[in-house]
């Protein structure tokens, strides 16, 4: 089993105190095989961790978070910043803009509620093309993932696990574990698409009683 901590936030977006410098430490502390930096609206702001990346033979995978009209989507295996894809556009126009490009769009957290933005609520039902929703993230509510994941069964889609980390204290808090090693984005796009993975919480840390912990793959 491989572990990856899918939705991670690092000073480089503006957003977060977990320093570049810092990431493989903890991560590795806490038992994951790799990260997805995914800072706000941009996949080049992510870019000095490639190099971060080759010094500590620590895979450290980039992608992007997305706002859209109707709340958060991750987008992986796309290159774009502002410029590509301004915020707030509709979340099936974002989607496609991705699949078009051979990336994939997972809805982040889309039952949190009080966040900036907004969650697409029980709009993700009628989103076409996205490959998973992401079902435990360590940052919304035990309620909020629980509806996730019901959201998730009814559409008969796979779930994904990430920290939604802006401190060291969170980061692998929960995570994605995918059958099969993932060390590349191209790897991540195609692991993503063939549905060998599950949403776990991380026994690193204390374990939320009040939701079911799904079972790996």
């Amino acid at each position: 089993m491989f572990k990856i901590d899918l939705h991670v936030h690092t000073s480089l977006g503006g957003d977060s105190l977990i320093r570049p410098e810092d990431l493989v430490r903890r991560a590795v502390e806490v038992g994951l095989d790799a990260v997805c930096v995914t800072e706000h609206h941009s996949y080049f702001l992510s870019q000095p961790f490639d190099e971060i990346a080759r010094d500590t033979a620590f895979p450290i995978l980039r992608g992007m978070e997305y706002t859209a009209y109707e709340g958060h989507l991750l987008l992986f295996g796309v290159r774009a910043g502002r410029g590509d894809l301004p915020p707030r556009m509709p979340a099936q126009k974002v989607v496609d803009w991705t699949r078009e490009r051979c990336g994939v769009a997972v809805a982040a957290h889309p039952y949190q509620r009080g966040i900036v933005g907004g969650a697409l609520g029980d709009q993700v039902l009628g989103l076409r093309n996205v490959v998973a929703l992401e079902a435990i993230n360590a940052s919304a509510s035990p309620e909020d993932n629980r509806r996730a994941a019901e959201a998730a069964d009814r559409m008969g889609l796979r779930s994904t696990g990430g920290s939604d980390a802006h401190g060291l204290h969170v980061l692998g808090r929960a995570y994605t574990v995918f059958a099969s090693p993932v060390r590349t984005e191209a790897e991540l796009v195609g692991a993503l698409r063939a549905g060998e993975y599950g949403a776990c919480w991380n026994g690193y840390y204390p374990e939320p009683r009040s939701l079911e912990t799904p079972s790996p793959p």
